[in-house]
């Protein structure tokens, strides 16, 4: 429990570092199970924004948390 835990914080630390766009997406993608086209409706932005943001924001996160890519 306490691992689990530690990688939530960790997760919400990598997360907040993040551009608000980029932490947007995730939240909405990742977070919430919303589709890449419902989110892309709720943000007022093209779909390939969606798929733009995600993949750089994926990459940021996997590289603070240590993972391979």
């Amino acid at each position: 429990a306490l691992e689990r835990q530690a990688d939530a914080m960790s997760v919400r630390a990598a997360m907040a570092t993040l551009p608000g766009e980029q932490r947007e997406v995730v939240a909405l993608v990742l977070v919430e199970g919303l589709s890449y086209r419902e989110t892309a409706d709720v943000l007022g932005v093209p779909i390939g924004t969606v798929t733009s943001r995600l993949a750089r924001a994926r990459t940021t996160l996997q590289a603070l948390l240590g993972e391979e890519t």
